[in-house]
């Protein structure tokens, strides 16, 4: 991603943490358990104090009181990692820091507190990473139809591979297996090989419109696999 892109997002995230620190300058009751190394009379700085103090106990804390419906613990969650989920957006040239922050929300919703006790920064960070990277762009395991590897046995040719993409996707809408919504969206990802964040700005859609789109596309084009290869071949 762009320094911009990623230089306004953390202005945005920031900004965000600031008003909820002004505004939570004391704990929760409901909080008391969950960030038993923190005082009560004291507020959301002192939890990020605590996690690095005692990340395991804290981040599970925190994570269980989101899982009971506190969104605010999941928020301080992603606050405590977003120095990594910078590092990992910096280091990748495809997805942005929005993508990373959308799967890292994704892993604080589904975190299994009871399971996983031990190195839950470090899971959290792995986690979100391989979720990012299974999101992405794999053209012959994702779209059914006609690729350079399964015709001729060879290497794909990455030109081939984008046209076998686009084709797919238009011979898919003519079907009427997706829309031609889904089809726009898909063609943006993977024939433009767009960010799911860029794709959704060129599309007017949030990021993960674009991806509930994308994976709803691709499970209708498996799905009707057969009739999609005879119509291509033919």
């Amino acid at each position: 991603m762009t320094r911009h892109q990623l230089t306004a997002t953390l202005t945005a995230l920031n900004r965000e943490w600031a008003a909820l620190c002004h505004e939570h300058r004391r704990l929760p009751s409901s909080w008391r358990l969950a960030c038993a190394g923190v005082p009560a009379d004291k507020g959301l700085e002192q939890v990020l104090d605590a996690v690095r103090a005692d990340p395991d106990a804290t981040l599970l804390g925190l994570l269980a009181l989101h899982r009971a419906g506190d969104p605010l613990a999941g928020r301080v969650v992603i606050q405590a990692m977003l120095g990594k989920l910078v590092l990992m957006a910096v280091r990748d040239a495809q997805a942005s820091l929005p993508d990373y922050l959308a799967a890292m929300w994704e892993r604080v919703a589904s975190y299994p507190v009871n399971r996983r006790r031990r190195r839950v920064a470090a899971n959290l960070a792995l986690d979100t990473l391989k979720s990012v990277k299974s999101n992405r762009w794999q053209l012959g395991s994702e779209l059914p139809g006609l690729h350079a590897e399964s015709v001729t046995g060879a290497a794909p040719d990455p030109a081939a591979a984008l046209d076998d993409a686009d084709r797919v996707l238009a011979e898919g809408a003519r079907l009427g297996v997706i829309s031609e919504l889904i089809r726009a969206t898909m063609r943006c990802v993977y024939v433009e090989g767009r960010t799911g964040a860029d794709a959704a700005a060129v599309l007017g859609a949030t990021p993960s419109a674009v991806r509930q789109r994308c994976s709803q596309g691709v499970r209708a084009l498996r799905a009707s696999a057969p009739v999609l290869a005879g119509q291509l071949v033919g």
